[in-house]
């Protein structure tokens, strides 16, 4: 269910094992979630170092830079800042990833929720997105299907770094930037730079509506059980101290 060969032979729609999962990945997030949160005060980093990294220096990147400005300042903002985010955390958990893959999946990885396709979820068009950026600049299919994965696999809770650590800090980039989560772990002022660079511009209303639009238009779909979940509002309001 983390795949692009699921989702193409599928366009999202889930069994009911499936939506069992989904919900098991939800509780354990939640329950990672609030771990973290608690054991915070005593693990916060001690560096004021921040943590901007430089962009990949390949082609397959400004290729992804290219084909992103499609997508408008407000997702193109949020793919810069889940980049940010999610980099911030592979160095808060001392895990090495590969850069240009975490670039590219996420600049683009809601790329998708722009184009309104009834009965496919968006990850599909976001990958399919992905795949042609890499064909583009003539990578190797492997590396482009190993990032379409991870952009199928975001939307996914309770993923496995160990297993996919590009979906992984994809979906934990995207998730400290819209409510919160870990935004404790990086050192401080790593968020506060990342919003400095790439302003919000709305991206909380602008990607609730989209993710609505996507459960309706895929109502045994993923964006369906995650969507209408009030977490993502109740944690940022929560965690917002610590966004500086």
């Amino acid at each position: 269910m983390v795949s692009y060969d699921w989702v193409c032979e599928t366009n999202g729609v889930l069994t009911r094992a499936e939506r069992s999962t989904v919900r098991t990945g939800m509780r354990k997030f939640l329950l990672e979630t609030i771990g973290d949160f608690i054991t915070w005060p005593m693990n916060r980093p001690r560096s004021t170092e921040t943590l901007v990294p430089e962009f990949p220096d390949a082609e397959v990147a400004s290729a992804a830079v290219e084909m992103s400005k499609k997508q408008g300042t407000t997702l193109l903002f949020h793919g810069y800042r889940t980049w940010l985010l999610g980099t911030a955390l592979t160095q808060a958990d001392h895990t090495e990833v590969d850069a240009e893959l975490l670039f590219v999946t996420a600049l683009l990885h809601d790329s998708g929720m722009l184009v309104s396709v009834p009965g496919e979820d968006f990850t599909r068009r976001s990958a399919d997105t992905v795949l042609e950026v890499f064909d583009r600049a003539g990578a190797p299919r492997r590396r482009a299907l190993e990032a379409a994965d991870a952009v199928v696999a975001h939307a996914t809770p309770g993923l496995d770094r160990s297993t996919d650590p590009i979906g992984y800090y994809v979906q934990g980039g995207a998730m400290a930037d819209l409510a919160g989560i870990r935004r404790w772990d990086p050192p401080s002022g790593a968020t506060g730079q990342g919003y400095a660079l790439y302003p919000s511009h709305d991206i909380h209303r602008t990607l609730s509506a989209l993710a609505r639009r996507n459960a309706e238009e895929l109502p045994d779909g993923r964006m369906a059980l995650l969507a209408p979940k009030p977490l993502g509002k109740a944690l940022r309001l929560a965690l917002n101290f610590s966004t500086g």
